[in-house]
């Protein structure tokens, strides 16, 4: 680079700087402006291409879909993140199923996954011991969102999640297990 290539007061260490710096904000802009990335503008996540998961990772979603067939049957992945201050790698992963239900995957770097969760449950197909047990704890409770959650490499949900208002039309956050016996906030 000579003398001539720069704006004027700039020299060649402070024009690469700006150089990068530029680059930098490119990069950033077009992140925020990428459809489907909401996650990019997240401080804590990274966007990150489905295609290029490591290859752990894409067994471990292949071994989810043979042990939790039906909240993962048709999984269609629209975006993946890596949230940050866990203690080992993580990646989130979130789409839709057959279904057309939402659905989200948390699988470790090594292809261990961690839990499935299915949204948009109707409360028709929610066993009737949590119900009852739902009903117990919070008589009044009105939840307009459902979800159901699997673990453990059980191929039935080990807890349903409930959200919606109470009596009082506080916003509520209860959390059932499978068999009924316990609930959680």
């Amino acid at each position: 680079m000579n003398r001539t290539d720069l704006s004027p007061g700039m020299t060649p260490r402070r024009s690469r700087w700006r150089g990068r710096r530029l680059a930098g904000f490119g990069l950033v802009l077009l992140g925020l402006a990428a459809p489907g990335c909401a996650a990019a503008n997240h401080k804590e996540q990274d966007q990150v291409d489905p295609v290029t998961l490591p290859q752990q990772v894409r067994d471990g979603l292949d071994r989810a879909a043979r042990v939790y067939p039906e909240p993962l049957a048709g999984a269609k992945w629209a975006s993946v993140t890596r949230p940050s201050g866990t203690d080992h790698p993580l990646y989130q992963l979130r789409g839709a199923n057959g279904r057309g239900r939402a659905i989200e995957a948390e699988v470790t770097q090594a292809g261990r996954v961690v839990e499935v969760e299915e949204y948009g449950v109707p409360l028709g197909e929610v066993p009737a011991a949590v119900m009852d047990a739902l009903k117990a704890r919070m008589p009044h409770a009105n939840p307009d969102r459902v979800e159901a959650i699997y673990q453990a490499g059980n191929p039935r949900p080990v807890c349903y999640g409930f959200e919606g208002r109470d009596e009082r039309g506080t916003e509520i956050e209860v959390y059932v297990s499978a068999d009924g016996k316990a609930c959680f906030n």
